[in-house]
């Protein structure tokens, strides 16, 4: 069990450790402003849009509810050892996961500092084969008001859920080197073509170094550089995988924004329902990378276009998402359903 406050204070860090990085999506982030949120009458303590306190953006859950750990107790490479199968299953990456936000969660996830708590489980029974050299972990997260996440029934209760899929590989030994070399110069996947909306940005050490501090995350291979090459035979530091998320979801939003402003989509209020991805191939500091989405080809993708047309509800559009590295390669891969209501 893990509680925080919904305070609008990470969420805003959050927006402004990628503003500049993308300054399309928060236009209202003036470079250089000295105002600290973007509406002048908006105050740290009680944000307000219309009267009512400010929404959590889809995706910021991810700069809440941190390990509950001192450093002294993480594993060596500064992870949880709560996730960790145990030696030689030591070297962790972030394998991509899924997340549902239930229709409730626009009622509860409302940074006026409520108390929430997450749910973590860790179940061993999920673990995948040792066989060929790694094993595959699902930590379970869900989310939900404190009071209302009580007692034997209080998973049911969630407004958000969200699972994260890690592999762990054996420790890295010096003669594995140059078979790692190989395997990175080879996979290169193409991507989809054509996206209806995309941003590319670079990351840079600040921005890993913000979104680590804000997550509460030390995993060293985002933040030495010589741990990233030397211990686990990376190029340089990894992008995050959460940040992934974030990005992925932050250019649902816009793309949802940008549609029913220009009246082309037929729903109001929509929202990202759920989201499923993967992670294909590493993304690393300093390099380039472009995040996209775009509705699939009604041809190809007949019931989403019933759905989408009305005669199914008219509630629910399917989304291919994805994330292009530096040389157009195919690095992040996934699905979503955005929801709304009929307009």
């Amino acid at each position: 069990m893990i509680y925080d406050i919904l305070s609008p204070t990470n969420s805003h860090l959050l927006t402004l450790s990628l503003a500049d990085h993308i300054p399309s999506l928060f236009p209202s982030y003036e470079p250089g402003s000295s105002i600290p949120y973007p509406d002048k009458t908006t105050t740290p303590i009680h944000p307000v849009d219309k009267g009512q306190p400010l929404l959590l953006p889809q995706g910021h859950h991810l700069a809440y509810f941190p390990l509950q750990l001192p450093p002294s107790q993480l594993m060596a490479d500064g992870t949880d050892p709560a996730h960790c199968p145990g030696a030689p299953f030591v070297r962790r990456m972030w394998a991509g996961g899924s997340v549902v936000f239930h229709p409730r969660w626009r009622e509860v996830m409302k940074m006026d500092g409520r108390r929430v708590v997450c749910v973590e489980r860790v179940d061993p029974d999920s673990f995948g084969s040792r066989t060929d050299g790694k094993i595959v972990v699902e930590v379970s997260r869900k989310y939900g008001l404190a009071h209302e996440m009580v007692g034997k029934k209080r998973e049911k209760n969630a407004v958000v859920e969200e699972v994260r899929r890690l592999i762990f590989l054996r420790e890295r030994k010096e003669a594995d080197e140059a078979e790692e070399a190989e395997k990175s110069k080879s996979r290169w996947i193409k991507p989809p073509a054509n996206p209806e909306f995309r941003f590319s940005l670079t990351p840079d050490e600040t921005l890993l170094f913000h979104f680590s501090a804000l997550t509460y995350n030390a995993h060293a291979i985002h933040i030495n550089p010589d741990y990233a090459r030397h211990r686990e035979g990376y190029k340089d530091l990894l992008v995050h995988g959460p940040l992934t998320l974030v990005l992925i979801l932050s250019a649902l939003r816009a793309s949802l924004e940008k549609l029913t402003a220009a009246k082309k989509m037929a729903l109001a209020n929509p929202y990202v329902r759920s989201l499923d991805y993967r992670n294909v191939v590493p993304l690393y500091v300093n390099e380039p990378l472009t995040v996209c989405v775009r509705r699939p080809h009604k041809k190809s993708a007949a019931a989403s276009a019933a759905q989408e047309d009305g005669s199914s509800g008219g509630r629910e559009v399917a989304w291919d998402v994805w994330i292009e590295g530096p040389e157009g390669g195919l690095a992040v891969k996934g699905q979503a359903v955005t929801v709304g209501d009929e307009s």
